[in-house]
């Protein structure tokens, strides 16, 4: 027991240290692995080889780098083969040193090149198969010590969610269908902070997704977190952008706005006079973030398997969609980038909408310094003129652009003081392909004027495997969709929220990119609801429809088609002439190498297990029977149940 005992611990050591010098090989972890059995097995039987870590270790990492094996599994199998090599010829001179009886040399080469070699490659394989099956993320990681904090934080907060949850009664609540529901779980989100309050304060702009009860209880929330100490945000500034001092004329160190991500503060630049809007993320933000959003997942997921209602609500999509988004917020420069992205484009398409200017060398990852802005938050009534502008400004970011912002709540919409509009925070922006701006427009278009021919033609492109569409069954889905919305009067939210029903019945899925703009124009569809009683998506959908030049969109489609001819006709001349009108393709892929290659290292794998397996039952140490038996049973079940799925997989028609 106390030989397991050091065995394990010693294993657990190596694995750190050998993922944090490098994070990317598994097989490096399974030689040192080895080389932990072989030398305590050596030690137990009094053998004094220390030298063998050295020798194989040097080895194994020289041969494991070379940047010729691109095959993991070639190089897992060279590397050990180099390796062992080189402890068979350590052990044989340090026996031969030791033993002064010339007659147990035959004795000693048997052993030495028989067993021990099969014992490190077998212990070596057998790891790294396991590592592979399961992929441990602690070796993938640059920092394992901080990935195991970051995990036990994580258990610590989820036993604080469990406590609360049952504190609340959530369970009993949901099986009820509780009319209270709705602000339990607002409570819930409430009590855990942090990131779960900003998830909740998002859901409440949701009004066009969520019903009002939700919307309600939502709303009460507040992100209520304690700002920086004067001291923490100076060091900040110092560190990372130079000396406060130097940069700022004065530096409002109370913030305008504080939440679990940043804070936000007023200042004047020094060299220009100008009043700037100072963005400082918090310290090690990223790291507790990531905690709490896969707990936040966790626990949404949760409720839509125990409730139909919620899963109907789309929580899940809305908690991964905000995942992402807060994950690119924690990056100023990601927000730098698109902010200044927006404002050149704008500009080119003479959108008449207001971006803030960028400082870029006051700014970085971690503070970013911007144009300030005077205006009112975009929650007040405006005018039906102004909420068209607005969509019709959106739709040509979606459709001509092909960059978008993704957030367009009520908060980052702005009216200044001079009457025009203002976007902000750009920390999360959408990118579209032509062929999917392309699809978007045609499926818009199609939408407004009732042609669902259209409406397909834009589907293909947008859907992951739109080219397998039947045509004809979902023409006919889309008419009794255009039928059911004429006839309800819901609001476009409604028919779009069906729409993504319909698509997902039919076993298809938008593209991530097209979805993101699809939410955000039901998004901002929400937030012109709001404020103009009078707004309509429809309208301003055929209004921004009539405005575009069909004519050029035309060409642009002929163009492309004359393009892609261009590319393909002297790939056909290069055709062999037809044998009976036939032409025969074939898919030539290096995966199915890859494939048989890692059948073959398993089958490898698999015999060295049974070998050392029928050994152990003859060699005469009581120690190494009882190490290797149990290790060779299992890693020969393991191995024959890997290679018999590998070989089901291989033959399996590929369709």
């Amino acid at each position: 027991m106390f030989f397991l005992s050091v065995l394990i611990v010693c294993f657990i050591i190596f694995i750190l240290l050998a993922s944090l010098f490098n994070s990317n090989h598994k097989v490096i972890v399974s030689l040192v692995g080895a080389l932990v059995v072989s030398v305590l097995v050596q030690v137990l039987e009094q053998f004094y080889l220390s030298s063998i870590i050295i020798a194989a270790f040097i080895f194994y990492f020289i041969i494991a780098n070379i940047k010729v094996f691109k095959n993991e599994q070639l190089k897992l199998m060279v590397a050990v083969l180099f390796s062992t090599s080189t402890v068979t010829l350590v052990l044989t001179f340090t026996y031969f040193n030791q033993i002064s009886n010339i007659s147990d040399r035959d004795e000693i080469l048997r052993v030495m090149f028989i067993y021990y070699p099969l014992s490190i490659i077998f212990i070596a394989c057998y790891t790294y198969m396991l590592l592979c099956l399961f992929n441990f993320k602690v070796l993938q990681t640059p920092n394992p010590l901080l990935y195991i904090v970051n995990k036990i934080r994580g258990f610590m907060r989820m036993v604080q969610l469990l406590w609360i949850a049952s504190r609340k009664g959530l369970n009993h609540l949901i099986q009820q269908d509780h009319a209270k529901l709705p602000n339990v779980i607002a409570e819930i989100l409430d009590d855990m902070g942090g990131i779960f309050v900003k998830f909740a304060q998002v859901l409440s702009t949701k009004k066009d997704i969520l019903p009002s009860n939700y919307i309600d209880a939502f709303s009460s929330l507040h992100d209520q977190v304690q700002p920086l100490r004067t001291n923490e945000l100076k060091t900040i500034i110092d560190n990372k952008i130079g000396n406060i001092d130097d940069i700022y004329k004065s530096f409002d160190m109370r913030p305008i706005a504080a939440a679990s991500i940043g804070q936000v503060h007023l200042a004047t630049l020094k060299l220009t006079g100008e009043k700037v809007v100072v963005k400082i993320l918090r310290p090690n933000v990223k790291q507790k973030m990531t905690v709490d959003l896969d707990l936040l997942i966790q626990f949404v997921s949760w409720l839509s398997e125990r409730s139909s209602k919620i899963k109907r609500l789309g929580l899940i999509e809305l908690a991964k969609g905000f995942k992402k988004n807060l994950v690119e917020e924690t990056d100023f420069d990601i927000e730098a980038l698109n902010t200044n992205l927006l404002k050149k484009a704008f500009k080119e398409h003479d959108i008449n909408i207001r971006v803030p200017k960028i400082y870029s060398e006051y700014s970085n990852k971690h503070v970013l310094t911007m144009e300030y802005m005077e205006g009112d938050s975009f929650t007040k009534e405006v005018t039906a003129d102004v909420s068209e502008m607005i969509m019709h400004a959106f739709l040509e970011q979606i459709l001509m652009i092909g960059i978008f912002h993704a957030d367009p709540h009520p908060g980052n919409i702005m009216l200044t003081k001079g009457g025009e509009i203002a976007l902000i925070d750009f920390g999360s922006v959408g990118y579209l392909t032509d062929d999917e701006r392309d699809g978007m427009l045609s499926f818009l278009v199609g939408y407004s004027n009732n042609d669902t021919k259209e409406m397909v033609h834009g589907l293909r492109k947008v859907c992951e495997g739109g080219g397998l569409l039947d045509e004809v069954m979902v023409e006919r889905r889309l008419n009794r969709l255009l039928s059911e919305a004429s006839f309800s009067h819901d609001p476009t939210s409604v028919m779009m929220k069906r729409l993504m029903s319909m698509i997902t019945e039919m076993g298809l899925s938008l593209k991530p990119t097209v979805a993101g703009a699809f939410r955000a124009i039901v998004t901002l569809d929400g937030t012109l609801s709001s404020v103009d009683e009078e707004y309509s998506l429809t309208t301003a959908s055929e209004s921004y429809a009539s405005h575009i030049d069909k004519g050029q969109l035309a060409e642009k489609r002929i163009s492309k088609i004359q393009g892609q001819l261009e590319d393909y006709i002297p790939k056909l001349l290069e055709l062999p002439i037809l044998k009976d009108d036939k032409i025969t393709i074939v898919h030539e892929k290096d995966h199915q190498l890859n494939d048989l290659i890692g059948i073959l290292t398993v089958s490898i794998f698999t015999v060295i297990c049974m070998v050392v397996m029928l050994t152990s039952f003859f060699v005469q140490g009581e120690l190494i029977r009882f190490l290797l038996a149990p290790l060779s049973m299992s890693g020969f079940g393991v191995g024959m149940i890997i290679l018999i799925m590998s070989v089901i997989k291989h033959l399996k028609p590929k369709i």
